[in-house]
């Protein structure tokens, strides 16, 4: 199922609109109540619902993924010009995980034996899972935007781009394989020959290293709520989301994918994609330390 977002255009021009239809009234209150402009330190982190999409899976039909929960946290710097508006940057870090479920699985390709003979071989599995997890160390440029709502709380939205680079990339997959060959020169099945590299219901599991590009950008967007607990410090609760822009996947020839071709092997379904991309929608708990006082 697939949740249709707000673009961030919208939101911007909403929050502008907002700005300006209250920025009469507070503009006649006295000073003290309004946020003022300067120059913040802060932290923000939250747990969050996070999926990698592997698009146009080829050799494998019926694939269904599900997102896993995963947690992220970063450290900001940022200036407000005005009393609404600023910007921000700093260091973080976002895992995005997913999981992949597989019933069946059937294919064929034709390759050669350890005494170069010509074969066919067949393989097949079933209760195939795969669970994709990808670290990225981000580097946020973002314009903050606020709205004061009383003397201590405001309306935040921060849009942004970020700089995402893999510190992490693994995955997991488990099934249960069946190799068969077939010789056309002498017309020939062999299965349930072990030895022979054709054994029958291996349980296999492979822990490998995904082939993700070196930089990626994505879009981001938070909004929420900003209280001022003392005078130089705010404490916000918001809701996150992240997408990334282009394909994060650095494989190639993701025609020639074969998801096992060889027992105890299994291939990441990424390999086999021609676009994979990640997303996330989550939980933003942040702090910020004013050394010029907000209030």
């Amino acid at each position: 199922m697939k949740v249709r977002f707000i673009s961030i255009s919208q939101i911007f021009l909403l929050a502008l609109l907002l700005i300006g239809s209250q920025y009469n009234g507070y503009s006649q209150e006295s000073d003290s109540i309004r946020i003022k402009p300067g120059l913040f330190v802060g932290l923000s982190f939250g747990p969050s619902q996070t999926s990698i999409s592997n698009e146009g899976t080829l050799s494998v039909a019926n694939l269904v993924s599900s997102s896993q929960n995963s947690f992220g946290g970063s450290f900001e710097i940022g200036y407000f010009f005005t009393t609404s508006i600023g910007i921000s940057s700093g260091l973080g870090f976002t895992s995005y995980k997913s999981q992949l479920t597989l019933g069946t699985y059937q294919n064929i390709f034709n390759t050669v034996d350890s005494e170069n003979e010509a074969y066919e071989r067949r393989v097949s599995g079933t209760d195939i899972n795969e669970i994709q997890n990808v670290g990225f160390l981000s580097l946020p440029v973002c314009l903050d935007i606020r709205l004061p709502l009383s003397k201590k709380m405001s309306f935040f939205l921060q849009p942004g781009i970020n700089l995402a680079i893999p510190i992490t990339k693994k995955y997991t997959s488990s099934g249960t394989f069946t190799y068969k060959g077939y010789y056309p020169a002498y017309n020939v099945l062999l299965e349930n020959l072990p030895a022979y590299g054709f054994p029958s219901n291996v349980n296999s599991i492979t822990n490998g290293t995904l082939e993700i590009k070196s930089i990626n950008i994505n879009t981001l967007v938070s909004a929420g709520f900003d209280f001022s607990i003392q005078k130089n410090i705010q404490i916000g609760v918001g809701v996150s989301y992240s997408k990334s822009l282009s394909n994060i996947s650095d494989y190639t020839s993701p025609d020639k994918f074969q998801l096992s071709s060889d027992v105890y092997l299994i291939n990441s379904m990424m390999g086999g994609s021609s676009k994979a991309t990640f997303q996330s929608l989550g939980l933003n708990i942040r702090l910020r330390y004013f050394l010029k006082s907000p209030l």
